[in-house]
């Protein structure tokens, strides 16, 4: 190949990528820009006040996996962050969390029922449960447990808290099968500790 055919080549590889990116960008042009957001240095969504969404951020990394490392502090910076925003239905389940985690559970249901009024999803409704079955209205946690269930069955934690529920009010059996699913969809915990204690097989 010599060096003309070598330049011609190149020169046509460029031409057509250069007539692609004009085709593209004339195909762009026929909608309206969208504007550029605001600058975000503190990564917060913008759904929410910025200065509550900042208070929740503050308190989200207080939690490692299931445990707080400091309720007082999650529940004071959540707090904020709900008297900010009254309609932030993950600052209402956090702390609803917290006061579980300080046993508390009477408040923590107060902001679990918010959460679920607000934002029904798998997650409210499966730490509402948790926080029912804590208080001993084992009726009402595996109606929620099983709602969240319904709402998403692979979200494990719903699993091994109704196993537990159902384990607490003394259904082996059935708990067993929750835990088992538990363990299927990601999380072994309660069925390791049921086969420990006797229970499960």
């Amino acid at each position: 190949m010599t060096a003309t055919t070598v330049f011609t080549v190149k020169k046509m590889i460029v031409t057509g990528v250069c007539l692609c990116l004009i085709i593209a960008a004339a195909g762009c042009g026929t909608k309206e820009a969208e504007p550029l957001g605001r600058f975000n240095p503190m990564g917060t969504s913008g759904v929410h006040n910025e200065q509550a969404e900042r208070a929740f951020a503050k308190a989200r990394v207080l939690w490692r996996g299931e445990q707080c490392s400091d309720p007082d502090k999650a529940i004071e910076l959540l707090t904020e962050a709900v008297t900010i925003e009254p309609d932030y239905a993950q600052a209402w389940l956090r702390r609803g969390l917290a006061y579980s985690e300080k046993r508390w559970y009477d408040l923590a249901l107060d902001d679990l029922n918010k959460a679920v009024r607000l934002a029904p999803n798998v997650e409210s409704y499966t730490y509402r449960g948790l926080v029912e079955m804590r208080l001993g209205n084992l009726m009402g946690a595996e109606r929620d447990l099983s709602r969240a269930i319904e709402l998403d069955p692979d979200y494990h934690r719903a699993w091994n808290f109704r196993g537990a529920t159902r384990l607490l009010d003394e259904r082996i059996s059935a708990a067993c099968d929750d835990f088992q699913t538990g363990c299927k969809k990601g999380d072994c915990t309660g069925r390791d500790n049921a086969v420990k204690q006797g229970f499960c097989d």
